[in-house]
Order: C-alpha cells, then structure tokens, then sequence
C-alpha cells in the first residue's frame, strides 16, 4: 500500500465517527439505547478525570522518574541546561498526557462492561439500518436476544479482562526496568488505539462468530484504517463533553467498521 493510500486509509477510520455521529442524531430508533451507555460513561469518564486530578503529582512523577536531573553549575553551562530543561518538560508533559489518556480510556472501557446489553442492541440496530437486516451466527427470536445479550457481556469482560491484563503489562515493565517509562507511554497509547476498533467492532463480530485469532489477523491486516480509527476515538478522549457523548458513538462507528471490512473468517 502506497503512502497516500495510506493515508486515504487513515481518513477513512477517522470518518466512520463522524458518520456514525450523523446516524445518531438522525435516527431516533438509537436515541433509548443509547441513553445508558450515555449515562454510565459519563460517569466513569468523570470519577476517572477526578481520579488523574487528584492524584496528577504520582502520575507525573512515575512517568518522568526515569528523566535526569539537569544542573546548572556555571553562568555558560545555562547555555545547553535551560533548552535541556525545556526539552525534559516537554517530554515530561507529552507522557502524562498519554497517562491520563490511558486512565479515561480504562474507564470507557469499564462503561462499556456496565451496559454491554446496552450496546449490542445499539449495534444491532446500526446494523439494520446500515444493511437493512442483522446478521446472527446463533439462532434469532426472544430467546436468542437474550443469549446474544449475555454473551455481549462475556465477551466484553473477557476482552476488557484482556486489556487490563496487557497495559498492566506494560506498566510494571516501565515501573522496573530503568528508563522503561520513555518506552511504556507511547506503548501503552498504541495498544490502545489498536484495541479500541478491536473492542468496538467486537459486537458485530461476535455475532458472526468471529474468532478471536482472526480479529486479530483483521486488525494487522487493516492497520492504517484502524489506526485512523483508533486514533481519532483516543484523541477524542481527552476532550471534555465530546468524551462523555464518544461511547455510543464508538460502537456505531465499529459497527460500520466491521460491516466495511468484514474479516475473512
């Protein structure tokens, strides 16, 4: 894939947010469904914020342990300490933000364990509007809305499960290894972008009995696309009122993700 196809690729992820914006303001068979998962990211993106807030001088402090201490000892010695000092704050700042990022996304994807129910049905219906039917592995009727109900739950404390288990990975690795700090932010940010299409997707793809292997191939496979994708939801994160209405706009938006390119299983 050439660079601006890359790039058209990126764009491309970026726009199913919008898309799925428009479908939600437009569409008011969305607006009940949508309502609880509304409501508890809301509350989960608050009492995280809350969170970074009151403890932002730990999370500074960890994520900048590894940066040297630049002293001046002469008047000319301020000629390489102050743009050094500048640089270190720089970075300093850059890593925090991504900390606090990482902590919002934690809690987006707690809001999604809390209405799982919630946001299958949502994708459910973005899907019948998006092709006109719902396309289910499974049997259909009330006893099969049920099942698929508490596997959309199951699946998301498995893959929310998953997603802890890996960024606290990397967090204690940063936390041990000296200097590993520098590398465990910008890690943590791109597993995140990834994960997000591959958790968001997830209730279309559970209904098709997608393995987990091939999301996972689906996900290598498309990677500007879900870059662009995630990207976007992860910078959408860190601004206040867009964040608290971004979950139900998440999983419409990978619901069209997966019905756009759909992995060949």
């Amino acid at each position: 894939m050439g660079p601006s196809r890359r790039i058209g690729a990126l764009a491309e992820g970026a726009r199913l947010h919008l898309e799925a914006w428009r479908m939600l303001r437009r569409e008011r068979a969305l607006w009940g469904v949508a309502l609880v998962p509304f409501v508890t990211s809301a509350a989960t993106c608050t009492a995280a914020l809350v969170a970074v807030i009151v403890y932002a001088a730990p999370l500074h402090a960890f994520v900048t342990g590894w940066m040297p201490i630049v002293q001046a000892n002469s008047l000319v010695s301020w000629l390489w300490v102050a743009p050094a000092r500048a640089l270190l704050g720089i970075v300093g700042l850059l890593l925090f933000l991504a900390a606090s990022a990482s902590a919002i996304v934690l809690a987006f994807l707690s809001a999604s364990l809390l209405s799982a129910p919630f946001l299958d049905a949502l994708s459910r219906r973005v899907e019948a509007l998006t092709l006109g039917r719902v396309e289910v592995a499974g049997g259909g009727g009330f006893a099969g809305l049920l099942r698929d109900g508490a596997r959309a739950a199951r699946e998301e404390l498995r893959r929310t499960a998953f997603f802890f288990a890996l960024q606290g990975t990397i967090v204690v690795v940063g936390f041990v290894v000296p200097g590993g700090q520098v590398v465990a932010a910008p890690a943590l940010v791109l597993v995140t972008m990834l994960f997000l299409p591959l958790s968001y997707a997830a209730y279309t793809l559970d209904r098709r009995g997608v393995p987990f292997a091939t999301r996972r191939r689906w996900v290598v496979e498309h990677a500007p696309v879900m870059l662009g994708y995630g990207g976007t939801a992860f910078l959408a994160f860190l601004v206040p009122g867009v964040n608290f209405l971004f979950l139900p706009v998440l999983v419409s938006s990978g619901t069209l993700l997966a019905l756009r390119y759909p992995p060949v299983v």
